[in-house]
């Protein structure tokens, strides 16, 4: 167990060290498919913010008896980003989806029955020394939304889960302890005994066979970070590439980073920080978007619907604004912004303009996002995606009933997450060559 902090590097699935990296496609091709996948994942997340969602949830406070199903609100294939991490003793190295937006840590586990087919060997528990069952009398295991426990009789049995994607995808297994280890950026290897995770037994749906497992790096008790806690100094953060920018041109080796404790902290006079708010479901970070401006004059923001608070997750590519929101920033940026308004195909970006016979000189305005008193100023790369036709598309769309800041927003910024001190900080970085 580290007394420092570490970093592990953080692989975006369209960058050039993915298993999923294809060459045969263009960065505006790849853009339009992050696009689409954001889209769905978008929709899924608003489901979980609805009313109807709400009402039909099972209490996060398990008293043994509910059956039924753990359902996330992603959709298993929606996945943006990668890490590896290795489980058991000896170590066993999975390449797994990293989710801010799930809690639950798992990895498919022999004999797996009716499984997708993955590249890597299934983790055999069997060969570890310190994997361990828990029981349904746990406290890891109370912490399930809804387990297959019964009464108190069953207190002593095997702790098993059915864990439910939106798309329907699905893993079932044992909830176990186990030693998680990871392989840090300068090279030494760190390990984390005794962490809960979810020993898949049966998986299907549209899981990809490139990854074996996910780390839910949530808000909730079970996720990654909750459950390392005091180790690392409950403190996370992450700094992203531009990734196509990356998959297209960058070296190889730049990566995305992922730290932990010390390595987490974001300082430096060019910080700010917002507190971490209370939102409608625990696993989301949230905090409350008070202003926008443009070019520094404020967009009208009265009236804007929504509750004024917007999810940050890595997860999501595009960023997404409540209608009262990005239809006043959508007027103020056609007012500022002397291009002709051009219509994008496939209807995936709602504001596009043509930059085809823009002057060489030309730049977007600036977009800040006012956090409370921390004004988070975005970059053109930021805010806008250029397309193959000559276009350059405003990388926001509407999210009704839900704000969502995406992964594109985030890039070449140095996020911090203090989650004892309920607090997420921002510091503008060259993500691709500081040493974090």
């Amino acid at each position: 167990m580290p007394t420092n902090g570490f970093a592990v590097d953080l692989i975006h699935r369209d960058s050039l060290r993915s298993p999923l990296y294809d060459a045969s496609l263009s960065v505006p091709q790849r853009l339009r498919a992050a696009a689409r996948r954001s889209h769905a994942r978008a929709e899924l997340l608003r489901r979980t913010f609805s009313p109807a969602r709400a009402a039909t949830a099972p209490s996060s406070d398990n008293d043994g008896s509910n059956n039924g199903s753990i359902e996330s609100e992603v959709v298993a294939n929606n996945f943006e980003y990668l890490m590896t991490i290795h489980v058991g003793s000896p170590p066993n190295k999975i390449l797994a989806i990293a989710d801010t937006g799930s809690d639950l840590i798992w990895t498919n586990c022999d004999p797996c029955q009716q499984c997708y087919q993955q590249d890597a060997p299934l983790f055999d528990p069997r060969s570890s020394s310190t994997y361990s069952d828990l029981t349904c009398g746990s406290s890891p295991c109370s912490q399930l939304p809804a387990t297959e426990c019964g009464g108190v009789d069953q207190q002593s049995s095997a702790c098993k889960y059915v864990y439910t994607y939106g798309d329907g995808s699905h893993t079932v297994g044992n909830l176990a302890s186990e030693t998680l280890t990871f392989q840090t950026v300068g090279g030494r290897r760190v390990n984390f005994p005794n962490v809960s995770f979810g020993c898949s037994h049966e998986s299907q749906g549209t899981f990809d066979r490139h990854s074996a497992g996910l780390v839910g790096l949530g808000g909730g008790p079970l996720s990654l970070v909750s459950q390392l806690g005091p180790a690392i100094q409950h403190k996370f953060s992450y700094c992203l590439i531009p990734s196509y920018a990356a998959s297209a041109n960058s070296s190889a080796n730049s990566t995305s980073r992922l730290s932990f404790g010390a390595s987490a902290v974001v300082d430096g006079r060019d910080a700010v920080s917002t507190p971490l708010v209370d939102g409608e479901v625990q696993t989301f970070y949230t905090v409350s978007l008070d202003g926008i401006s443009v070019g520094g004059e404020d967009v009208d923001m009265q009236g804007g619907g929504g509750d004024g608070n917007i999810i940050v997750d890595s997860g999501t590519t595009l960023t997404y604004l409540v209608p009262g929101v990005l239809r006043p920033l959508e007027a103020k940026l056609k007012r500022s912004i002397q291009l002709p308004i051009v219509k994008d195909p496939e209807g995936l970006f709602e504001l596009c303009f043509d930059i085809s016979n823009a002057a060489s000189d030309f730049e977007f305005p600036e977009i800040a996002l006012r956090f409370g008193a921390a004004a988070v100023v975005l970059s053109a790369s930021n805010a806008f995606v250029r397309q193959e036709d000559g276009a350059a598309c405003l990388a926001m769309a509407t999210g009704s009933g839900l704000s969502i800041l995406g992964n594109i927003a985030q890039q070449n910024f140095h996020i911090g997450y203090d989650l004892q001190e309920r607090k997420l900080s921002f510091a503008k970085t060259d993500c691709a060559t500081t040493s974090i």
